[in-house]
């Protein structure tokens, strides 16, 4: 009589399940053929009661090192400016369309940042106060269109402007000339610290996904960022030598005032309807949600932005939060995804 070897039908099957298991898993790395699936990373980091996360970069912190306010800052990104100072040492970045053809920055940085020269300084925006106004703290401008100081002071942050009383936060470089020769700096945010009563973030602040990993997509593009002219032409290169994304500008280079070539971990693209609202400035509706794409080392993540609670967060089609690497995002604002070239 044949003995039928239940142990050994027990291996087979074991190993059987153990191989389906792994393929499943190698399988569930990516989404769409080049992104990476997180998942495991933030269940685990959520299980971490500990992991408090810096709400502008996403770095851990102690809560010991939770004593800053957010400074955010309207800088000057003229093509035939030699540099714009300050802006590789800032959190957040958003880059939009300002009159014509010209782009304008926003830089939010931690009160806390030592840095000698933010600027050149420049006036502001409704919907680059809009932004600013997400994180509160302090908006520093040189002025404003009318529609923006008409309003301005109906805005949840502290306005400083350098036009006026706000003057004692910034200084001229007479090497440059105006108006592109206003900035600020550590030591007059200080004062800011010393002189204003701003409070500082709270721990509920909603932060973005950021997530710790090693985890590296198979495919990370390259892309263009078509403001307007070419010399308002972006283009966003990844470095697979430095895991990080470099920022070139009419095919050159575009640097600080240290010479360091800009970069971020993560480029958001975040589509927003944009209209005029007089012969020569800018609307845009930051409010009603739109189309969004995320890119860092984890790939490309199309999606959606959404603004809930007078915060903007970004979610894969799924509707999960799309993950951002820990250090420095750039916000890339236009109208249409056909500004964007791979």
């Amino acid at each position: 009589m044949l003995r039928f070897n239940f142990k050994k039908l027990f291996s087979i099957t074991a190993i059987i399940l153990a191989v389906i298991l792994i393929v499943f898993g190698l399988s569930g790395l990516f989404r769409d053929g080049r992104q990476l699936n997180l998942d495991a990373d933030q269940n685990q980091e959520s299980n971490q009661e500990l992991v408090l996360r810096h709400p502008l970069n996403g770095r851990v912190l102690d809560q010991e090192q939770f004593d800053f306010f957010p400074i955010s800052v309207m800088i000057d990104n003229s093509y035939d400016l030699p540099y714009s100072a300050g802006v590789d040492q800032a959190d957040i970045v958003y880059e939009a369309l300002a009159e014509a053809n010209i782009t304008r920055l926003l830089a939010v940085f931690d009160s806390q940042i030592a840095v000698d020269k933010i600027g050149p300084v420049r006036s502001a925006r409704n919907y680059f106060m809009d932004w600013a106004e997400e994180y509160g703290g302090v908006y520093m401008h040189v002025g404003g269109s009318p529609q923006a100081l008409s309003v301005i002071n109906d805005y949840d942050f502290e306005n400083i402007d350098q036009i006026g009383a706000g003057e004692i936060y910034f200084w001229r470089d007479n090497n440059l000339d105006a108006p592109h020769n206003v900035f600020t700096s550590a030591s007059n945010i200080s004062r800011l610290k010393e002189w204003k009563n701003v409070a500082t973030t709270s721990l509920d602040f909603a932060t973005w996904n950021f997530v710790e990993t090693d985890l590296l997509a198979d495919y990370i593009p390259n892309f263009i960022v078509n403001f307007s002219s070419e010399n308002y032409q972006v283009t966003w290169k990844y470095s697979q030598a430095l895991n990080i994304y470099q920022r070139w500008r009419n095919q050159e280079k575009q640097v600080s005032d240290t010479g360091e070539q800009l970069q971020a971990d993560n480029v958001i693209v975040q589509v927003i309807e944009s209209h005029l609202i007089d012969q020569e400035r800018r609307g845009m509706d930051t409010a009603s949600g739109g189309t969004a794409i995320v890119y860092n080392r984890f790939g490309k993540t199309s999606g959606v932005w959404k603004k809930d609670n007078n915060r903007t967060q970004f979610f894969t089609n799924e509707g999960q939060e799309i993950p951002l690497v820990p250090g420095q995002t750039w916000v890339e604002i236009v109208d249409s995804l056909d500004k964007i070239i791979e």
